[in-house]
């Protein structure tokens, strides 16, 4: 394929959907062509193979509705914003062309996040320079939005997403061998404890209610938004 509307970027198979699963939904059910990207295969996760992410990975794609993903192949458990790979990303940018990339939120308990966040805006960057050479012409997203890990933030806005939901929920389920203790081969992780379903439900309906809907997704963004009418903008 050709251009894409969005790209949305996790360090990991599944931190797309738990971070920002339900606006990719939603941006899929606008019509906005989506690709997903993963920076590592999560070859070091406790649960599940390489091949067993990958084919997961890709169910949840379907689920969500995106276009595409991409696979980085960058090393698990030692992102950084290298040479090499602030041009990976610049390159996967420049291929795609999108107007707005998904970055996980730069502060997070898992290194790989904080480093995600940080290579993918710096790669972001130099996918802009007309004199940066990948052999591909210089692109840069008009929009840089961040949505949460484990670690909240003040939104600068929320999407409401109660009519994905459960296409979100039913995304990550998809990742099987991280959130379910199907395989008794591998260990229990906070994953599978049984707590985490509530803990996700919880977030997005907190998030929902500060909007006056069912379930939303706190994003934020580094500068300021526009807003041509104030008059018609709507304010909780």
């Amino acid at each position: 394929m050709t251009d894409a509307d969005v790209l949305a970027f996790g360090a990991h198979p599944d931190d797309i959907e738990l971070g920002c699963g339900g606006t990719v939904a939603k941006l899929t059910d606008a019509g906005h062509s989506v690709v997903l990207v993963d920076l590592t295969r999560g070859e070091l996760s406790t649960r599940g193979t390489v091949e067993e992410r990958q084919m997961e990975a890709e169910a949840a794609r379907v689920i969500l509705g995106a276009v595409a993903r991409v696979n980085m192949e960058l090393t698990d458990s030692d992102l950084s914003a290298t040479p090499a790979a602030k041009r990976a990303v610049a390159e996967v940018i420049r291929r795609f062309k999108p107007r707005l990339i998904l970055v996980p939120y730069w502060h997070d308990r898992h290194p790989d996040h904080v480093h995600a966040s940080e290579l993918v805006y710096e790669g972001a960057f130099l996918a802009g320079l007309l004199h940066y050479e990948t052999g591909q012409a210089s692109h840069r997203p008009t929009k840089v939005i961040y949505y949460m890990g484990w670690e909240e933030f003040t939104p600068s806005f929320i999407v409401d997403i109660s009519g994905q939901f459960e296409r979100k929920m039913e995304a990550i389920r998809a990742h099987a061998s991280q959130f379910t203790l199907a395989d008794p081969s591998y260990p229990e992780t906070r994953l599978t404890a049984p707590a985490t379903d509530r803990l996700i439900r919880s977030r997005m309906a907190h998030y929902g209610a500060l909007i006056g809907k069912e379930y939303g997704e706190g994003l934020l963004i580094r500068s300021v938004l526009e807003i041509e009418n104030p008059i018609e903008a709507r304010f909780s």
